[in-house]
């Protein structure tokens, strides 16, 4: 079986998961297990796909957009991380 980048980038999303959610549980900031959880499986399952549809050499076009794809996710990953934070400080 060869590596390719798509399976770099399934690597780094179960990494996030698991970052993310060792955050949540160490010092309660962030978004808790359950959302980042549901935020990340159809992503995930979305590049599983194209790991399973395309040959090995996956054209620079599709890194391109799966590279935007990951920046949008952090930017609203970022944002509704903050905006949790926000809410539980006022509570």
């Amino acid at each position: 079986m060869h590596l390719n980048y798509v399976d770099f980038i399934l690597v780094f999303i179960f990494s996030e998961w698991v970052f993310l959610c060792w955050r949540h549980s160490v010092k309660g900031v962030g978004l808790n297990c359950q959302d980042v959880t549901w935020g990340l499986l159809p992503g995930f399952f979305l590049i599983l796909g194209i790991r399973f549809a395309v040959p090995l050499e996956v054209p620079v076009e599709v890194l391109l957009c799966l590279a935007l794809s990951g920046i949008a996710h952090s930017v609203d990953f970022y944002r509704r991380s903050t905006s949790s934070t926000e809410i539980t400080k006022v509570t």
